[in-house]
């Protein structure tokens, strides 16, 4: 399992180059059973965050689940968890995230 952390690690390092200009960072949390664990930071205002750190979050398992097969998936740890409750459902309720500047 090293291995694969390691892998994982490095290709989230070659991400994360790109993402900082743009005003993201994502770190490895952990791979637990196959699934890496990833924190998404995004440090520019956007319209909406949550959308935003949604796409960006699956842009980067797309890459990850590419270029490392072993993987089965990537969840983001500060992000709500959608695919358990969807937006749909009557007991759905939205998290804001914190700005930049923890506001």
């Amino acid at each position: 399992m090293a291995d694969l952390t390691e892998r994982v690690a490095a290709k989230l390092a070659e991400m994360d180059r790109y993402l900082d200009r743009t005003g993201g960072h994502v770190e490895l949390v952990d791979i637990e059973d196959g699934i890496a664990r990833i924190r998404l930071t995004l440090t520019r205002p956007r319209p909406n965050r949550l959308v935003a750190s949604l796409q960006v979050k699956g842009g980067i398992e797309r890459a990850l689940l590419n270029d490392v097969p072993e993987l089965r998936g990537v969840e983001a740890v500060n992000l709500p968890p959608y695919t358990v409750l969807g937006w749909d459902e009557p007991e759905f309720k939205p998290t804001l995230l914190p700005d930049a500047d923890g506001a």
